[in-house]
């Protein structure tokens, strides 16, 4: 559960403006960017053939294209019943003699021009919506004013078409790769979600109070962890929420050596070792898996302690993957990490008690482990 942190937008620039990938900077971050930056230009978007480009004016989307047939105005049109097919064939016939679609269906009475401006907004939110389903593709971004020839332009709010881009996506897409670091506190943000947000996603948001991590805001949900990670993922990625530090909390550490990197972690396996023992008692072998995921979680965040480490039969973490990971850093850091990460790892298995067994298990087993 952690999510690669977003790289600055510096980091895109190019001469004639920003370039990159969308796996470097998925479509959320990327829109809310030029957002903050009220930019004005057009946001090219590739991917194989795909071909698709978004207008910006002082950072809200007005307008889109597409060489995706079904991105087409006519296709739009026909999917909300708005015409017929008939009427989208003789208008799209007529389009060889340089008029446009839009035009000629409100000609032949087959649209009125109201619903001509709100079919294009429908269109140009279709194609932004089909791009949240990429999981590649390229950018670019180059400041420009819009062509004058979009005469028919739409005012599209950044926040309200993340927050749709992702209710459309599969919980277990591209965007699990951008879940939230487990131990991330959440606070609210600087963006409104004032009459944005449906009730779920409001019941989520209420557990954001600048004291629960990610999986504490997990265990609290009632969507599930998946919908709830992809949802404060959207949060994150539109400034309604925004993370204050991670949450690691120490047991008392005065039980802790000061010599050898195998007496420091030898103290944390026993207590590794009555927290495995504990979790078999209360569920049977299922235990293994459970803590064995968690160890998971923080090795994706403390690699330069836990790369190639794994759990033992008895639920201690293995000595010598850490040992020589530990003797690769600086020997004026090697204490504080290897502390530091055996602490968060002991933090993530306590979750991992409360989440299965329920917090008078977490306590029972802190107050077990603290010295007397």
């Amino acid at each position: 559960m952690s999510m690669p942190p977003t790289p600055s937008l510096e980091s895109f620039v190019v001469p004639g403006g920003l370039r990159g990938t969308l796996a470097a900077l998925p479509l959320p971050d990327l829109l809310r960017e030029l957002q903050l930056k009220n930019a004005t230009g057009v946001l090219s978007l590739t991917s194989n053939r795909v071909r698709k480009a978004l207008y910006f004016k002082r950072g809200r989307v007005v307008f889109a294209t597409s060489n995706v047939a079904s991105d087409r105005l006519g296709e739009v049109l026909l999917r909300e019943s708005k015409i017929t097919r008939e009427q989208n064939d003789l208008s799209l016939r007529a389009l060889a003699r340089g008029k446009r679609q839009g035009r000629v269906l409100v000609e032949m009475g087959a649209l009125s021009p109201d619903d001509l401006w709100s079919a294009v907004q429908s269109q140009v939110r279709e194609i932004v919506f089909g791009v949240f389903r990429w999981g590649e593709g390229q950018f670019h971004f180059e400041e420009s004013p819009l062509p004058e020839r979009e005469r028919i332009t739409v005012d599209l709010d950044v926040t309200a078409l993340v927050l749709e881009g992702l209710r459309r996506l599969d919980a277990g897409g591209w965007v699990r790769l951008r879940h939230p670091d487990g131990h991330l506190v959440l606070e609210l943000g600087t963006t409104s979600a004032e009459g944005l947000l449906r009730p779920f996603e409001k019941h989520v948001l209420s557990l954001v109070d600048g004291e629960r991590s990610v999986i504490e805001i997990c265990h609290e949900s009632e969507v599930g962890d998946n919908q709830t990670l992809k949802l404060l993922y959207a949060f994150l990625a539109t400034g309604i929420v925004e993370g204050r530090g991670r949450k690691v909390r120490a047991l008392d550490q005065d039980f802790v050596p000061a010599d050898t990197t195998y007496a420091v972690l030898e103290s944390f396996n026993q207590m590794y070792r009555f927290i495995f023992a504990y979790m078999v008692k209360e569920v049977g072998p299922i235990a293994e898996n459970v803590l064995a995921k968690y160890l998971g979680t923080v090795r994706e965040a403390r690699g330069e302690v836990f790369e190639g480490a794994r759990l033992r039969p008895d639920g201690a973490v293995e000595e010598a993957p850490v040992e020589r990971n530990v003797g690769r850093l600086p020997e004026e850091r090697r204490r504080e990490a290897l502390v530091g990460a055996l602490n968060e790892l002991l933090y993530a298995e306590l979750l991992a008690v409360k989440r299965t067994l329920g917090a008078e298990h977490e306590g029972t087993i802190i107050r077990a482990l603290r010295p007397r």
